[in-house]
């Protein structure tokens, strides 16, 4: 009777722990344009994780074939992507350093 009343305590705390670690859908980033919603702020701030996704979009929205992962993960894409659809007033911002026609920016001539 012990043994069934530990392993029912301990089954019991295993779901118990489980359940916090299976985040539900809305725990899920969510970004408006390059804001990202902060709960400890119950507000929305900027993020690069939303400003890579938007840049992606945007790029996509172009005919830019690429991932999301890819422009977070490879600063070359990410220089591509604001290559190849920069001059959209979207993402001028988020491209500024990697537009062809900025002095300070990684392009090269």
């Amino acid at each position: 009777m012990k043994h069934t009343a530990m392993f029912v305590t301990a089954l019991s705390g295993a779901l118990y722990l489980a359940s916090g670690i299976i985040s539900p859908a809305s725990a899920a980033i969510q970004c408006k344009g390059n804001l990202q919603y902060n709960s400890a702020v119950n507000g929305w701030i900027e993020s690069s994780y939303c400003g890579d996704n938007l840049i992606t979009s945007v790029a996509r929205s172009h005919g830019m074939k690429v991932s999301n992962r890819e422009v977070r993960l490879n600063p070359s894409t990410k220089e591509e992507a604001c290559r190849f659809a920069g001059s959209d007033i979207r993402i001028q911002d988020l491209c500024a350093g990697d537009l062809p026609g900025d002095q300070n920016g990684s392009s090269r001539p």
